[in-house]
């Protein structure tokens, strides 16, 4: 396995299984067993079907250490039995709520995800932003993904 960056989560996955990975969940599912950690942000979007999974170098999940794998980007925590998840098949997954506060709340998100995953929660959800419990600090942030959600499949 080599360390480079400009691989898909998915060339990583062929390595250890060339067979049945098609999606980005079908990579996670490959690269992170027996893995103790918990899919996060981006990669929770990609992962629950709100966003395209589209190219990704690597998969960000939270631990209690980094696992130094050139696919993992890990965002250590001191209790990962702390943080909420829901399990898809074995692969433990932010709830899509949750993805969405860390996305908002990180100044490195991919914007391209939030549109999409905003977009696919309102239209997946009757045109609605029901249920999506975002804190007063991100508020302002969160209106203009979600206007802009309403918008972006017309």
């Amino acid at each position: 396995m080599d360390n480079n960056l400009n691989k898909s989560i998915y060339s990583y996955a062929l390595e250890f299984n060339d067979e049945d990975v098609i999606t980005f969940y079908d990579a996670a599912k490959v690269l992170l067993k027996g893995l103790d950690c918990i899919v996060c942000r981006e990669s929770a979007a990609d992962i629950q079907g709100y966003s395209n999974g589209g190219f990704r170098h690597q998969i960000y999940v939270y631990s209690e250490k980094d696992f130094s794998l050139p696919y993992v980007k890990c965002f250590i925590v001191k209790n990962l039995d702390k943080i909420p998840f829901i399990d898809f098949d074995g692969v433990k997954v932010s709830p899509i709520n949750n993805a969405i506060i860390d996305m908002l709340s990180s100044n490195d998100t991919d914007t391209q995800v939030l549109y999409e995953t905003f977009a696919d929660y309102y239209w997946e959800n009757n045109e609605s932003y029901k249920g999506l419990v975002i804190p007063k600090k991100l508020k302002k942030k969160a209106e203009h993904y979600m206007e802009e959600g309403i918008l972006f499949y017309e």
